[in-house]
C-alpha cells in the first residue's frame, strides 16, 4: 500500500518566501482575513484528513470502481462517509469566496490542498474539485434567479457539478455540438442531446447534481458562436425531487481514475436555466475550463509528489548490489539501491520537476486572486494575462513530464512495482488520462502559441518576461547563482525574434503553427521552469531554523540550469527550421 506525508515544510516556505502571502494577502479584499498562521494550520488539518480518512480508500476504490444500478452510479465503499466528513467540515468551501459562502481562503491555499487532495486519492478529488469552477461560472454569469437557486447548495457541497461539453461528434471542436435548448414561457429552457465522458455525471455523494451544458438554442448560428451555457440540475427544484431528464446512457470502464464516474448522459427535455448572454456560452464556460486546466496540473503534481515519496523509501529500504565506487553499507549483504549514483539521479530528477511544478500551480492560483481583487488596476489586468498564458503550461507541460517521472519511479521497484499490491502502477494509469482531458495537450499548445502568444503579438509573454531582470538582479548579488542569472537572462533576449520569425512564418503559411506548437510549449515551459528555480533558491537564503531544509535548493537549481542550458538552445533551433520541416512532412505519404 502506497505511504504519504503531505508536504507541509514546502508549502509553508512556497507560501512564506516565494509568494510572500504575509505581505500579498493584506492588500486583497477577498483574502485579508486570512493570516499565515491559520494558513498554516488550515493545511496542517486538511493533511491529516487526506492522509487518515481518503489515503486508505484510494486502492480499495480502484479496485472495486463504480458501478451501474438501475440507472444510476454508486461510488466505491467508503466514499460516501469520506465525502459527508469531507462537506461537514467545510472543505468545499475553502477558497469561494465569502460573499458567496466561503471561507475565502487564497488561491494557493486550495492549490496545496487539492495537491493533498489527489496525492492520497485522485479519483475523489475530482468529484469534489469540479464543483467550484461550476459556483464561479454561475455566480459571474447567471441572473439573480440562477444564484438564488445554485449558489449555496454549491459553495457548501451539499451539491457537486460537472461540465458537459463533449458530444459522441463533438471533441476539441465544440462547434459541432447539436444539443438543443427550447426557450419556455417561463424563462427555463428544455434541453435535449447526449454528452459523452463526463466526470462526476452521477454518482451518491451529493443529494443534486448540477450540470453546465453547452447547446444550441433555436436558430442559433453554426459554429462556436451559437452555443449557449446552461445550468441543468439531475433532480428539479420542486421540493419533490422529481427526475428532471437527466439520465446515465453508460458508465465508462477506464485504464485508470476508476473510483470516479465518467458517464455518457442523456437530456431529454430536461429543465435548465441559461447562464450568461446568448450564443455566449463558451466564452462563460472559459472560466470552468481554465478552472478545470489548473485542477489537472495540480493532480500531476500530486501524483508525482506520493510516487517520490514512495521511491525514495523504497530505495532507502531495498537492498541490491553495491555502490560502484564501494561498498555504502559494508555491515549488510548489499547496498541500498538509493547508494547507486544512477538512482539518486532519477529520484533527484524527480525533484527537479515537482518542486517548480508546485510553485507554477500556486503561481497561478495567486495571480488569479490578484486578477480579481487586487486594488491596482494595472496589476490587476497583468496577473490576469500571466494567469492565461501560464494555464497551458500548467495543464500541458505539467501533465506531459509527469507521466515520465511517475514511471521512472515505478521502474525503481523494479518488479515490485508492477504487482498491484504496491500501487505504483496505479499512479501511473491514473495519471494517464491527465494529458488528455481538459482539452489535449496538443490543443493546450496551439492554444498558447496560436491564441496566447502571437495572438497578441507576444504581450502577455512579455509580462512574463518583465519579471526576469529583476529576479536576476538579485541572483546577481548571490556568487552561487551568478550563473544562473546570466543564463535567465541569456534566454529571455531570444524569445524576441523567435516570436517576430514566427509570426512572419505563420503569415504564410498557418500550418507552422500546427506543426512547432509542441516545441514552443516544451521551450516556454523549460524557461518558466528555469525562472522558478531561479526564484526558489533566491528565497532560500539558508536560516538557523530550517537551514539543512533550504541548503539544497541553490544546489538543484544550478542543477537544472546545467542541463536546461542544453535543452533551450536546440528546441529554439528547432522553432527556426520549421519551414525545412514542414516541406519534408508534405513528402511522406501515410496510409
Amino acid at each position: 500500500m502506497l505511504q504519504y506525508q503531505a508536504p507541509l515544510e514546502e508549502c509553508d516556505f512556497l507560501a512564506r518566501k516565494v509568494l510572500r502571502l504575509p505581505e500579498l494577502l493584506p492588500l486583497l479584499p477577498e483574502h485579508c482575513h486570512i493570516d499565515i498562521d491559520l494558513f498554516k494550520a488550515t493545511l496542517e488539518v486538511g493533511a491529516e484528513l487526506t492522509q487518515e480518512q481518503l489515503l486508505p480508500l484510494n486502492g480499495s476504490g480502484d479496485v472495486e470502481g463504480c458501478r451501474l444500478e438501475n440507472g444510476e452510479v454508486k461510488t466505491p465503499r467508503g466514499f460516501q462517509s469520506a465525502y459527508r466528513l469531507f462537506q461537514e467540515n467545510g472543505w468545499p468551501a475553502l477558497t469561494v469566496p465569502m460573499a458567496i459562502g466561503g471561507q475565502g481562503f487564497p488561491g494557493a491555499a486550495g492549490v496545496f490542498f487539492d495537491e493533498m487532495l489527489a496525492s492520497s486519492n485522485v479519483s475523489f478529488s475530482i468529484f469534489s474539485n469540479v464543483r467550484e469552477g461550476v459556483l464561479r461560472c454561475i455566480d459571474r454569469f447567471g441572473d439573480e434567479q440562477v444564484r438564488s437557486l445554485f449558489s449555496d447548495k454549491l459553495a457548501s457541497g451539499e451539491w457537486l457539478g460537472t461540465m458537459c461539453l463533449t458530444e459522441p461528434q463533438a471533441g476539441s471542436d465544440l462547434g459541432l455540438i447539436r444539443t438543443t435548448a427550447i426557450a419556455q414561457p417561463d424563462d427555463s429552457y428544455l434541453l435535449s442531446g447526449a454528452k459523452i465522458f463526463i466526470s462526476n455525471g452521477d454518482h451518491d455523494l451529493s443529494v443534486n447534481i448540477v450540470h453546465l451544458v453547452l447547446a444550441r438554442t433555436e436558430s442559433a448560428p453554426a459554429g462556436t458562436g451559437g452555443l449557449s451555457l446552461f445550468v441543468v440540475p439531475k433532480y428539479q427544484l420542486d421540493g419533490r425531487n422529481s427526475g428532471n431528464g437527466v439520465s446515465v446512457v453508460s458508465l465508462e470502464h477506464k485504464h485508470g481514475i476508476r473510483a470516479n464516474a465518467t458517464c455518457a448522459l442523456s437530456f431529454e427535455n430536461a429543465k435548465g436555466y441559461r447562464v450568461g448572454e446568448l450564443n455566449r456560452g463558451l466564452a462563460c464556460m472559459f472560466v470552468l475550463m481554465n478552472s478545470a486546466r489548473l485542477a489537472v496540473g495540480v493532480q500531476t503534481v500530486g501524483l508525482a509528489e506520493i510516487a517520490y515519496q514512495n521511491a525514495l523509501s523504497y530505495t532507502q529500504e531495498r537492498l541490491q548490489g553495491r555502490a560502484l565506487n564501494g561498498a555504502t553499507h559494508p555491515d549488510q549483504a548489499a547496498d541500498p539501491l538509493l547508494s547507486h549514483i544512477g538512482v539518486k539521479s532519477i529520484l533527484v530528477q524527480q525533484r527537479l520537476f515537482i518542486e517548480p511544478a508546485r510553485l507554477l500551480c500556486a503561481w497561478v492560483g495567486t495571480l488569479l486572486d490578484e486578477a480579481r481583487c487586487h486594488p491596482d488596476d494595472l496589476r490587476r489586468t497583468k496577473a490576469f494575462h500571466l494567469a492565461e498564458l501560464l494555464t497551458p503550461i500548467v495543464k500541458g507541460y505539467l501533465s506531459h513530464h509527469a507521466g515520465t517521472h511517475i514511471a521512472s519511479a515505478l521502474q525503481l521497484f523494479g518488479g515490485n512495482g508492477y504487482i498491484v499490491e504496491t500501487g505504483m502502477e496505479q499512479l501511473l494509469r491514473d495519471a494517464a488520462i491527465c494529458p488528455i482531458y481538459e482539452g489535449t495537450n496538443y490543443i493546450q499548445s496551439l492554444d498558447l502559441l496560436g491564441r496566447k502568444t502571437l495572438g497578441d503579438q507576444g504581450q502577455r509573454l512579455g509580462i512574463f518576461l518583465s519579471h526576469i531582470p529583476t529576479l536576476a538582479k538579485r541572483l546577481r548579488e548571490r556568487p552561487d547563482l551568478e550563473d544562473v542569472a546570466t543564463t535567465l537572462s541569456a534566454w529571455q533576449v531570444e524569445f524576441e525574434p523567435l516570436i517576430q520569425q514566427l509570426s512572419v512564418d505563420t503569415v504564410f503559411n498557418r500550418d507552422v503553427v500546427g506543426l512547432v506548437a509542441p516545441d514552443f510549449l516544451e521551450l516556454l515551459g523549460t524557461v518558466v521552469f528555469g525562472y522558478l528555480w531561479a526564484w526558489i533558491a533566491d528565497a532560500a537564503a539558508p536560516s538557523t531554523s530550517n537551514e539543512d531544509f533550504l541548503r539544497s535548493k541553490p544546489a538543484l537549481a544550478r542543477l537544472y540550469f546545467s542541463e536546461a542550458e542544453l535543452r533551450v538552445p536546440s528546441l529554439i533551433e528547432k522553432l527556426k527550421r520549421n519551414a525545412s520541416r514542414l516541406e519534408q512532412l508534405k513528402q511522406i505519404q501515410l496510409g
